[in-house]
């Protein structure tokens, strides 16, 4: 019974974290997305060529910014940076760029503007496992007299769990990697996601299927 219950405090802990971070994940990208959402909405689609990269360190953060160079109403622009960086990119690569009409150095990419909603969208998995976890664990305190009964109930919450937590990851992650896709600055990141995603979905799905058949023989 101890080992149990020790057993259920740590559930308890982890399914804490997920919400902590998926309340982390959630203020970010409502601050990344109101910061965003300060892009001009006049703006010219061009094609640049990267140029080179710098990183900027603050606060001992370091991030990665893109230089580029474009040609914008007959005008070049040379080493103009983009608050983007994609560890596929190489100096030489063409990317698909908005140019802001106002101020033709203001450039940034279809991505930038939903970088703020696909953070939001990334704590999905993390609010839905840690809620359904911590309700879970609340339920395994409710333990029955009869063994072979509660054998029976705590087969089948494992055998919930097992296609309830992919899907609940897989689902998010499967639809954010296609939506990087048509993002096509992002390919290389998307597909990652994409088969991450994916590969939780098959999981997912394969266990719904036994919980099914498990559920058909009661």
């Amino acid at each position: 019974m101890k080992s149990k219950i020790s057993l259920e405090r740590i559930g308890m802990r982890g399914s804490i974290i997920l919400i902590i971070i998926a309340s982390i994940l959630l203020i970010v990208g409502v601050i990344v997305q109101i910061n965003n959402a300060k892009l001009p909405e006049k703006a010219v689609l061009c094609t640049a060529t990267i140029t080179g990269f710098n990183e900027v360190e603050a606060s001992d953060i370091k991030s990665t910014t893109t230089l580029v160079e474009y040609i914008c109403n007959n005008k070049k622009y040379e080493n103009i940076t983009l608050r983007q960086y994609e560890g596929s990119w190489k100096i030489g690569d063409k990317l698909k760029i908005y140019v802001s009409e106002e101020n033709p150095t203001v450039i940034w990419t279809n991505a930038m503007k939903y970088h703020g909603a696909m953070i939001i969208f990334l704590s999905v998995p993390f609010w839905t496992i840690g809620i359904y976890k911590i309700v879970q664990f609340k339920r395994y305190k409710k333990i029955e007299d009869n063994e072979s009964d509660t054998d029976t109930e705590e087969e089948i919450k494992y055998k919930r769990s097992s296609f309830i937590i992919p899907l609940a990851a897989g689902i998010p992650f499967t639809i954010l990697g296609l939506f990087l896709r048509a993002m096509e600055n992002n390919s290389v990141l998307a597909l990652v996601i994409v088969i991450m995603g994916g590969s939780a979905v098959i999981v997912g799905v394969i266990s719904l299927m036994n919980f099914i058949n498990l559920k058909l023989k009661k």
